[in-house]
């Protein structure tokens, strides 16, 4: 079974790794001139400071979770 902490780290892991895979898609798009750089670095790193919030979530509720 999963725990609501376990779920909050996979969730915290997909969207960081989304977030860097968009991030060094735009980054290879601006040495292409694509249209949708600024879109695709915007969403890479909106999508990283997302799963560093979930992971920060996860690890405030481990630390104050009582036994």
């Amino acid at each position: 079974m999963v725990t609501i902490k376990n779920k909050f780290i996979l969730l915290a892991a997909i969207c960081w790794l989304s977030g860097l895979t968009f991030t060094l898609l735009g980054a290879y798009g601006k040495t292409h001139q694509w249209t949708a750089t600024g879109t695709l670095l915007t969403v890479g790193i909106s999508a990283q400071a997302i799963g560093f919030g979930f992971l920060g979530f996860a690890i405030m509720q481990a630390v104050f979770k009582k036994k």
